[in-house]
């Protein structure tokens, strides 16, 4: 495997282009004895420290990681038996999230895919299907731009970022993949990572179009999958509902409060849901009727979708 700091560094340039990119990302290994002590904030917790930029993460069992100055990802490995894939996943995630919040950038929780230079964003709780979702819009040409944490740029763009889907067991068997060839997400977790060259991605910044919030129709017990609607999507909610869904959608929303930058993430999201919709869409419950339900379904029109969907 190539040297973590490089991969995770290039991970940042990608993720982080466009802002204060005449500063170079800096990520390398540190002990924690030797970080500075810090007055952290209250919404500090015995395992996530916080201040105006710096953020420090301690995870037994994994190691410790720290992102500061908007430019400097710090990492510790917890012993030896720690694999690279176990500390790139939170350096590239937690980390580089706080450190993206720490330059000024609007960071969802959420799934960003494109096509014909336009992106959509999924926003969902965990276990919606945004990842199952943008796996089988990729059969339609759609391409991956971002996964876990999607960052949006000033100018309305959408910033590749981390780019894996992350399935479960049962979604990997239902997709027909061989999950037996699947890198897992973590030790311990049935859970699998689909990579390039497998995950069709796409590279460059793409202008956002709408964001879609997932809304898993949930079928009753004992119903068959042709009980289920087809996906659809509401109108756009009202500017006032679609700021606090986007607030709530935050990336690690405590971060923001612990690094004392509330009021940027809320200026950053009322920005963004006064220039482009906010749309409900409802997605059938199952992995198969959900992939069943995308036939000649185009994101990019969502008034095409807007089918018995209240808002």
């Amino acid at each position: 495997m190539p040297e973590l700091h490089q991969l995770v560094a290039g991970d940042a340039t990608r993720v982080l282009h466009g802002n204060r990119a005449n500063k170079d990302i800096q990520v390398f290994e540190a002990s924690h004895h030797d970080w500075p002590v810090l007055e952290a904030s209250s919404h500090s917790t015995s395992t996530l420290a916080m201040a105006p930029g710096d953020w420090r993460l301690e995870l037994e069992g994994v190691g410790w990681f720290r992102a500061w100055d908007g430019n400097c990802i710090n990492w510790e490995r917890w012993d030896d038996s720690v694999s690279d894939r176990d500390i790139r996943t939170f350096l590239v995630t937690s980390a580089l999230g706080a450190l993206a919040m720490q330059r000024g950038s609007l960071v969802l929780h959420g799934t960003a895919i494109a096509r014909d230079g336009k992106a959509v964003v999924l926003l969902g709780r965990p276990a919606t299907g945004k990842s199952t979702l943008a796996w089988c819009f990729q059969q339609q040409g759609w391409r991956v731009l971002s996964s876990e944490l999607v960052v949006l740029g000033a100018d309305g763009c959408v910033l590749p970022g981390l780019q894996q889907l992350k399935l479960w067991h049962d979604a990997a068997v239902a997709l027909q993949l061989d999950w037996t060839q699947l890198p897992v997400v973590r030790r311990g977790l049935k859970r699998y990572a689909l990579l390039p060259p497998d995950l069709a991605v796409h590279q460059e910044p793409a202008q956002l179009q709408c964001i879609y919030l997932l809304n898993r129709d949930r079928a009753a017990p004992g119903s068959d999958d042709s009980s289920q609607q087809p996906l659809s999507c509401s109108g756009p909610l009202s500017q006032q509902r679609a700021l606090l869904l986007v607030r709530n959608h935050a990336f690690h929303a405590r971060n923001y409060r612990g690094m004392e930058t509330e009021s940027q993430l809320f200026l950053q999201a009322s920005a963004l849901v006064r220039s482009h919709p906010v749309h409900l869409l409802r997605v059938p419950d199952g992995v198969s009727p959900m992939a069943d339900a995308l036939a000649d379904v185009d994101l990019l029109n969502p008034a095409a979708l807007q089918e018995g969907v209240t808002a």
